[in-house]
């Protein structure tokens, strides 16, 4: 196994980077001498992975402002879009988490900032140990033992990614060492090339925090050059929000084009699948931390020359990211013993029929043990429906989303609009269960179980998803079956939560001595 350099090594700097591919290439020798069968030749896998991006931001899934994401535009024109694709959890630990072991959260372990089970198999590991180069940079995964990357890139300091990640050289630097190791050594590479853009703090360029790799975005945009999402008000300070943002994704595809480039520069563009995503929707309300179609949805491209033709799109199947790892196993040919709550949709990527992919199941539990608000949802492309048994008409719903200016500015115009007013109510509040229709209402801003006179034409279609939702709790263990099958009764409710509460604040809790014994947090 490859190991990283040591920790002193500086390298964000330059020089540093030079030194880190001299010390790659000279560890490779060693490392691969001791190889006793030399790898089977299989195609390359390159994972792409967004953070806090809604899946309608880049231009050829709608596009968030004018030409925001040219790269990411051309590496659709060359694949296939699906337009139904969901991450299962709107969190970038659990949902990277799942991706990485094709469990659901409760599962795999990661149902929070939490550790992946001791005993689960990961993606990386199983690739590694069929001769794959694995590789990882960027936003991490910190359990080494359970992931065994064969090389990684060490950001300076530990903490928050607040103070990591957003300079495209960077990126480009490794991910040249990285390629040409696979190459010289004739192995298949797997590399997990994660960007820190867009999630908060949206940048224009250096920052005075120590260790910010942080470069300009290619492209600045301003406040009426900017779509503002119809889940959220047009107001002056959404606006002053939204060009920031976009201003970090086009810093993204900046990155993303920079790592396309060096593959190309490898030669082996032509051999490599890959898959482009966000690990959940944007940092604003009703978006991440959530469970509402644009909580989970993500902008999924696949490209994989002389299988996938280009300009595909799919409209039609709802996939989600539990099972993204046995779809690369198969389409890489590698056989394990390892279980899976997803399933291969290879078929699909080779244009053949497969069913069963009518709903997507997705799910929120908490942030570090604070205050929990477990969610369940159940999407289709027509109807969703949501469960939230934190929900009581007295505990009020705050996270990160709401940090920004855009909750700010809707605060303040709720003040004299009553439709606003109506709209930061529901947020803070919610209801013990919502439901959607997504043809009308594809922004989820009418919840038809929230009014007092409910649509008597839904009563079919609810009670179809409430069904459909239970027999998935059941057969992937949920948590939250039994406060699902007693949601009718308040104190059943409320003594579910006291639980939830405390279990999810000792877990927490034991997680300590862990992280800091490795020197991070989760």
């Amino acid at each position: 196994m490859i190991r990283r350099p040591p920790r002193s090594t500086p390298l964000y700097s330059s020089a540093a980077s030079d030194v880190y591919k001299r010390q790659l290439l000279a560890l490779s020798a060693n490392s691969f001498s001791q190889q006793l069968v030399a790898p089977k030749k299989r195609p390359n896998v390159l994972l792409l992975v967004a953070d806090d991006m809604n899946w309608d931001s880049p231009g050829c899934f709608g596009g968030a402002a004018p030409n925001i994401t040219p790269n990411i535009d051309k590496l659709a024109s060359e694949g296939i879009r699906f337009l139904n694709a969901h991450v299962n959890i709107s969190i970038c630990t659990p949902s990277r988490s799942v991706m990485l072991t094709g469990l659901y959260p409760q599962n795999n372990g990661a149902k929070a900032f939490q550790r992946i089970l001791p005993n689960i198999q990961t993606l990386p590991n199983i690739l590694n140990d069929k001769g794959f180069l694995c590789g990882t940079i960027g936003k991490p995964l910190n359990q080494q033992e359970l992931f065994k990357w064969s090389v990684t890139y060490q950001w300076q300091g530990v903490g928050d990614e607040d103070e990591w990640g957003r300079d495209p050289e960077v990126y480009q630097k490794f991910c040249s060492s990285f390629f040409q190791l696979a190459k010289d050594s004739k192995q298949p590479f797997f590399l997990m090339a994660s960007s820190h853009d867009p999630h908060r703090p949206y940048g224009r360029g250096k920052s005075d925090k120590p260790n910010f790799e942080r470069k300009l975005s290619s492209k600045i945009f301003n406040s009426d050059e900017v779509t503002i999402p119809k889940f959220i008000p047009d107001l002056p300070d959404t606006r002053k929000e939204m060009a920031d943002y976009c201003t970090s994704v086009r810093r993204l595809d900046d990155m993303m084009g920079t790592i396309l480039d060096e593959l190309k520069k490898s030669g082996q563009y032509d051999n490599t699948i890959v898959i482009f995503m966000s690990d959940h929707g944007m940092s604003l309300p009703f978006a991440k931390v959530n469970c509402y179609v644009q909580s989970t949805k993500t902008p999924l491209i696949i490209r994989w020359p002389k299988v996938i033709k280009s300009g595909m799109t799919d409209n039609e199947h709802m996939i989600s990211t539990v099972d993204l790892m046995p779809t690369i196993l198969e389409a890489v040919e590698v056989k394990t013993s390892a279980s899976f709550d997803g399933r291969s949709f290879l078929p699909l990527l080779l244009g053949k029929t497969q069913t069963g992919w009518d709903a997507v199941y997705t799910q929120f539990n908490h942030i570090h043990g604070r205050t929990p608000y477990p969610m369940r949802s159940i999407i289709t492309r027509d109807y969703s429906y949501i469960f939230n048994p934190w929900s009581n008409g007295k505990r009020s719903y705050r996270a990160a989303p709401m940090a920004g200016l855009t909750f700010k500015a809707m605060q303040k115009a709720a003040e004299k609009d009553p439709q606003i007013k109506a709209r930061v109510d529901h947020l803070v509040k919610r209801s013990l269960e919502e439901f959607y229709d997504l043809k009308k209402d594809p922004d989820s801003l009418n919840n038809i179980l929230g009014s007092k006179d409910k649509d008597s034409n839904y009563d079919k279609e609810i009670t179809n998803l409430r069904e459909k939702l239970l027999k998935w709790m059941v057969e992937f263990k949920d948590p939250v079956l039994d406060a699902y099958k007693n949601r009718h009764s308040a104190e059943y409710l409320e003594k579910f939560m006291e639980e939830f509460t405390a279990k999810a604040r000792a877990e927490k809790e034991a997680l300590v001595p862990y992280e800091k014994a490795k020197g991070y947090r989760f």
